[in-house]
């Protein structure tokens, strides 16, 4: 298991914890769901996936590995770069975990049948966020131009395609 799948699992196990000692009988769980990280790898200094419960889906990063230092310069808020283009995430602290760096991709869980369906989800929300071509900008249409003879240019008017010569 890699070192960023093994956060995952880490940070997964909290969320398992959670869900037994407070969530479970809360009303806003999806009971169809589990807990369980999806995806979790290596993106620059930090682990990235998602981690699924039955009462969010969110886009984590963490620090790739046990005790290793993730930059997370404001305290507060991490803004990435992806290829998809650029996510804000919010900085918390977990007890015995660390600091990870969220966003919330689904709350609460409630449009998800099965189990099968929200990690479809999840794995789809991590291929269109490392897609480049997420990011490209809908090409336009060239808007046509007329062309212009000597007179047209001088005196303001526009000639017609068919009278325009090649």
């Amino acid at each position: 298991m890699s070192d960023a799948a093994a956060r995952g699992e880490k940070l997964a196990d909290f969320y398992r914890r959670v869900h037994e000692t407070s969530m479970r009988d809360s009303g806003l769980c999806n009971e169809a769901l589990a807990v369980e990280p999806v995806g979790f790898r290596d993106f620059g200094p930090y682990a990235l996936g998602v981690i699924v419960t039955p009462w969010f889906a969110n886009l984590v990063v963490t620090a790739p590995r046990e005790g290793a230092d993730a930059p997370f310069p404001d305290p507060a808020r991490l803004q990435l770069r992806f290829p998809a283009g650029d996510v804000e995430f919010n900085v918390s602290e977990i007890e015995g975990f660390g600091r990870i760096a969220a966003c919330s991709l689904f709350s609460p869980m409630d449009d998800f049948a099965d189990y099968e369906a929200a990690r479809t989800a999840a794995r789809a929300a991590l291929d269109a966020l490392l897609d480049p071509a997420m990011n490209e900008t809908p090409k336009r249409e060239p808007e046509p131009t007329a062309a212009l003879d000597r007179r047209a240019l001088f005196g303001g008017r526009r000639r017609s395609d068919e009278e325009a010569s090649p």
